[in-house]
């Protein structure tokens, strides 16, 4: 084993330890149980890194087992030694936190386990040297048992972290959580049994892979059609139940996982589908938002009267407005597209970013203020009727988000193998060859703006129905960011991606929602381990996968996780 390959990643996975006790990171996180009066979630962090360092190196050496108990030990031995300085430099009556402000004596104690410097130094080694070689454990592994592994941690984890949630799930089904969690966090026989179970259920579907797609590649293409029929059935009854059974706080949760949803499958047409990389998407959820308001809102100035503040009513409903603010959406997509039709790439990411800009300006400014407001917004937004149901109930307005997402995603699966669908792949991959080949390159980017426009500008409609009041700050750039991140992360082209993604950046950090200020950084880490480990997605576009998979062996690429081909 080369030194010096271990030192380098051992001093990183050091330096990140380090980084995110001087934020704050690990002593915030460390109030959160996950093995109740065992370890807290400031600890599995720490370790974390460890091991993603440790198998990162572990993976790229002939003698795994080794590199990975190297930079184990090296990562806690750095870590031990900056916790000693510091604790010294304590001792010593300096003013560590006059300029590290987030070390303190809990962080110190953390860091320590609890024990006195020299002992939590020690230790700090030991669980640094003891996790790498696990890591460099699992690189040596089998591929089925280090699958079974990892996933078997994760979901102990992940059922931890989701605890405030499932709580209240199972209590909802009547079913008794005492053994599982206390305290805000799994117990240790609970633990014990989650870890079990997810092995046991990963090693089975793993071993089990060869014997799957053998019976795919047999089953007739009737009956397979029919199976998959009947397990979207299965998943829409589950979607409907979903909200009576987790109660309102998730079914909130759920209606903003749906938004996302319906916004990702907007851009999920433009740059998924059409290959145009869209920054300025958060425009075409503004303009839905505010068309729905202007159409719908008693403070509208479609019928406020001059000297009265309010009307008594909207010019019309949600559901008369509807199809217009969707042409309305429509036609400003296709004038936003129309200047960019000769640009490409960043040229065309830098130009859509500064259409998204602009529309955020305009509704800000003194010239529009009389129709959109200005930085006060419009109030009084009414649900959608009818007002004996009421849709702005968080557990009823998720089956109006829901049915149109189904919608948007059912067009969208059509689209693939459409024509449409078709040209948008030849133009995505190159341009120049399919004007050549008799494709509109100019009529199908205006399309693929137009529709993403009118897809993107539904969840505008609902998020005006949802909250009932919209102002300027909730369309910033951040959220076409956070779409772009969707899709990206959940897989770009990919229909279940779009989904996946949704649920993972969106709904997953309402389990940690108490370390908001932690949340951009979290979903930087999340973006560069998925760019890293699994550049595709986690649910992939077949045709991309094969892509970015080009010149390696097809069969040792999980390509059971497949969006539309």
């Amino acid at each position: 084993m080369n030194l010096r390959s271990a030192l380098k990643p051992g001093f990183v996975g050091g330096i990140v330890v380090v980084y995110l006790s001087a934020i704050g990171m690990v002593e915030r996180f460390q109030d959160r149980n996950v093995i109740t009066g065992l370890v807290g979630l400031g600890v599995v962090l720490m370790l974390v890194a460890f091991a993603i360092t440790s198998y990162t190196a572990a993976r790229k050496s002939d003698s795994s087992l080794l590199t990975g108990v190297a930079v184990g030990f090296i990562s806690g031995a750095f870590v031990a030694i900056v916790t000693m300085g510091f604790e010294g430099l304590i001792n010593a009556g300096l003013d560590v936190r006059g300029m590290f402000v987030s070390i303190t004596p809990g962080l110190l104690e953390t860091l320590e386990f609890g024990l006195n410097p020299v002992v939590g130094a020690f230790m700090m080694v030991v669980a640094s040297t003891a996790v790498g070689a696990v890591s460099g454990v699992l690189v040596g592994l089998e591929y089925h048992l280090r699958s079974a592994v990892v996933f078997a941690i994760g979901i102990t984890l992940l059922m931890s972290l989701g605890e405030p949630i499932l709580r209240v799930t199972l209590g909802n089904l009547q079913i008794p959580t005492g053994w599982l969690y206390e305290l805000g966090g799994l117990t240790i026989a609970g633990t014990i049994i989650v870890l079990a179970l997810a092995f046991g259920l990963r090693w089975w579907w793993m071993s089990r892979a060869d014997t799957r797609r053998e019976a795919a590649a047999q089953m007739p293409e009737a009956t397979r059609r029919t199976w998959g029929r009947a397990s979207l059935m299965a998943a829409i009854v589950a979607l409907v139940a979903l909200p009576w059974i987790v109660g309102p706080f998730v079914s909130d949760v759920l209606g903003t996982v749906g938004l996302y949803v319906l916004l990702g499958l907007g851009l999920n047409i433009v740059v998924g589908y059409a290959g145009l990389l869209d920054l300025g998407y958060v425009a075409f959820f503004a303009v839905g938002a505010y068309a729905a308001a202007i159409f719908t809102s008693p403070a509208s100035f479609l019928v406020t009267e001059e000297g009265q503040q309010f009307a008594e009513a909207g010019f019309t409903n949600l559901w008369v407005a509807l199809p217009f603010v969707v042409i309305i959406a429509v036609v400003i997509g296709a004038a936003i597209g129309a200047p960019v039709l000769r640009l490409r790439g960043d040229y065309l990411a830098i130009v859509t970013l500064g259409f998204g800009e602009i529309i955020r300006t305009l509704v800000l400014s003194d010239w529009l203020s009389p129709y959109l407001g200005g930085a006060q917004g419009l109030t009084r937004v009414p649900a959608a009727p009818p007002s004996s149901f009421d849709l702005r109930n968080p557990q009823h307005i998720y089956y109006l988000i829901l049915a149109f997402s189904l919608i948007a995603a059912y067009i969208s699966y059509r689209l693939v193998d459409s024509r449409v669908g078709r040209a948008w792949a030849a133009m995505r991959e190159d341009e120049d060859v399919a004007e050549a080949m008799g494709i509109s390159v100019v009529r199908y980017k205006l399309l693929a703006f137009a529709m993403g426009a009118g897809v993107g500008s539904l969840g505008g409609v609902f998020f005006a129905a949802k909250i009932g009041s919209i102002f300027p700050n909730s369309f910033g750039l951040q959220v076409s960011i956070n779409v772009l991140a969707v899709i990206i992360l959940g897989g770009i082209g990919s229909i279940p991606g779009v989904i996946v993604g949704a649920a993972a950046l969106v709904g997953l950090p309402e389990l940690l929602r108490e370390f908001g200020e932690f949340r951009l950084l979290i979903y930087g880490a999340i973006l560069i381990a998925i760019m890293i480990f699994r550049p595709e997605g986690l649910l992939p576009n077949k045709r991309r996968q094969r892509e970015l998979h080009e010149g390696q062996d097809l069969a040792a690429v999980d390509l059971t996780k497949e969006g539309p081909s």
